[in-house]
């Protein structure tokens, strides 16, 4: 990363005269670079080519002129012979052998201690008549070869620095008279221009890019004299208008300000509205449990004013046949056997009603207050079904639970209560309407810290063009009939802004609707909040 921004601080410090020197340089510098040592390989490698065609040549002039001697057995006139041969200053050692004896027959090797060396050998074999008689050994020293190739390279390397410098010189004296200057006065004109100097005239008498960017600029010069001279008449416009205008949008503000308070009374006015209708909604749910739980509670407390007067007339019998003394044991007997059955069915009454009105005041409480509590989900649901089963049992429809005993909310069962009563009349009056029978099932599930509760019916359903507007406000298919078009809505709601869940709807006409509704096992908020309804509004 440090690197990258020292790359980056250079790239911004480079001028363009510095990067067309550096560019200059690296240009001719890099392929000499690879060029000069390829070009004294080649130089070493023709000269070494060269040294063993030498080579090769003297031995065999060697194994040739020194045949006779040998077949004579002449050393003197073989050394004369070697002489031609050992005249090039090459030349280290020649040696010669007789065959099969191998016997040294001559050696030249004086100059040998002068040289330095390095040092190769060849050898051939000395032929006479085709018989095999000797072998000749040539070596040969590579001192003069090294001080060639270094003189070579010494000559090659200045002829090229040479002419690299002044490749350099030549190219950053024709780059400086042809770009860099001309470029420096186009950069003082266009500073002139970005500093609204545009009385002078741009001119740069060349014909070839810089002449034309020169040319480029003298034209923005004149459009922008012209674009100021517009600016300062638009100026002078404005400045006539700019009175007229300050009214104007003072008076414009004043009418804005006017109409955002009478939209922010009728928004209140809504909202108080809205809030109104959604206590109305509680209060008639809450009314017709009202009404239920009395047309069930009259069931049993009528068999128990039946009962109970039946006894007390049983009871005046018997007081009266004690006062007479007529009373026999048949008598006591029958008594105590009416009186057993009686307190039963009283015992069996009484139980049911008190059932009945503990789970009617559990659930009024939970829906007139909505506070906050603990609770079983499978528990407030039955007790709200024992409720809507007054209701339900005048319909041909039917309401099954299928919910695991051990899910358990901390959250608001008054308003969850409000959502289930919600989706059960909305499945009663739309989906279920006109039906001969009818079932509706409501299911539950744990998901981690979240509750799927699932309640659908095989009712009509719902069409597509509609299902995406059910929870809208005052949306409903029975306008004018009795719907007010807020249960869905006080649903969606309650769920969103309270219990913090989501519900979704779906449904398949002719086969029914599913209401999906996740809720978190704790609600959010305070768990002190009394009233959540109104405070998430």
């Amino acid at each position: 990363m440090q690197f990258r921004h020292l790359l980056s601080a250079l790239r911004r410090r480079i001028t363009l005269r510095l990067a067309i020197i550096l560019a200059v340089i690296f240009g001719l510098t890099v392929p000499a670079a690879i060029l000069i040592p390829y070009h004294l390989h080649t130089i070493e490698t023709a000269a070494q080519l060269r040294n063993a065609e030498d080579h090769n040549r003297l031995v065999e002039i060697l194994s040739v002129i020194l045949s006779e001697p040998l077949w004579q057995i002449t050393p003197e006139i073989a050394n004369i012979s070697s002489e031609v041969v050992y005249s090039d200053p090459r030349v280290a050692t020649i040696e010669v052998i007789t065959l099969p004896d191998r016997k040294e027959f001559i050696k030249n090797d004086t100059r040998k201690q002068t040289q330095k060396g390095p040092f190769t050998s060849m050898v051939r074999e000395i032929k006479h008549g085709g018989q095999v008689i000797g072998q000749v050994r040539l070596t040969l020293a590579e001192d003069l070869l090294q001080e060639s190739l270094a003189s070579d390279f010494r000559r090659y390397v200045t002829t090229a620095v040479l002419s690299l410098i002044l490749a350099i010189i030549f190219i950053l004296v024709v780059l400086q008279w042809r770009l860099v200057q001309p470029v420096r006065i186009l950069m003082g004109e266009s500073d002139r221009l970005a500093n609204g100097e545009l009385n002078d005239p741009i001119a740069l008498n060349r014909e070839d890019e810089l002449g034309h960017l020169a040319t480029s600029l003298e034209a923005t010069r004149q459009a922008l004299q012209r674009s100021f001279g517009e600016l300062e008449i638009k100026n002078q416009q404005l400045l006539e208008y700019s009175g007229t205008l300050e009214s104007k949008v003072r008076q414009r503000t004043q009418e804005l300000e006017t109409v955002n308070q009478n939209l922010e009374a009728a928004l209140n006015n809504v909202n108080s509205a809205q809030a109104e209708l959604a206590r109305v909604e509680r209060m008639a749910a809450l009314g017709s449990m009202v009404a239920g739980v009395a047309h069930e509670l009259n069931t049993p407390l009528g068999n128990c004013l039946l009962v109970a007067s039946t006894l007390e007339e049983e009871t005046r019998n018997l007081v009266k046949m004690v006062e007479e003394g007529k009373m026999k044991r048949s008598d006591l007997t029958r008594y105590a056997t009416t009186a057993v059955d009686s307190t039963k069915l009283l015992l069996r009454g009484l139980q049911q009603s008190a059932h009945l009105v503990g789970d009617f005041k559990q659930v009024a409480v939970d829906q007139s207050s909505a506070q906050r509590r603990q609770f079983a989900l499978l528990v407030m649901l039955q007790e709200l079904t024992a409720l809507l089963h007054s209701s339900l049992r005048k319909t041909p429809f039917t309401l099954e639970l299928d919910i695991p005993g051990e899910i358990q909310l901390d959250s608001y069962p008054g308003l969850l209560g409000q959502v289930f009563t919600n989706l059960v009349n909305n499945a009663v009056a739309h989906g279920l309407e006109g039906r001969e029978e009818g079932h509706m099932r409501c299911t539950a599930t744990q998901q981690n810290d979240h509750v799927l509760i699932i309640f659908e019916d095989n009712g009509k359903g719902i069409s597509a063009e509609i299902i995406n507007r059910i929870f809208e406000p005052f949306f409903t298919t029975k306008f004018g009939q009795g719907g007010s078009g807020l249960g869905l809505s006080i649903t969606f709601n309650i769920i969103s802004n309270v219990l913090g869940g989501s519900i979704h709807a779906s449904s398949i006409v002719g086969q029914g609707t599913r209401f999906e509704i996740k809720l978190p096992l704790v609600a959010p908020g305070e768990p002190e909040s009394s009233n959540p309804l109104l405070s998430k509004r």
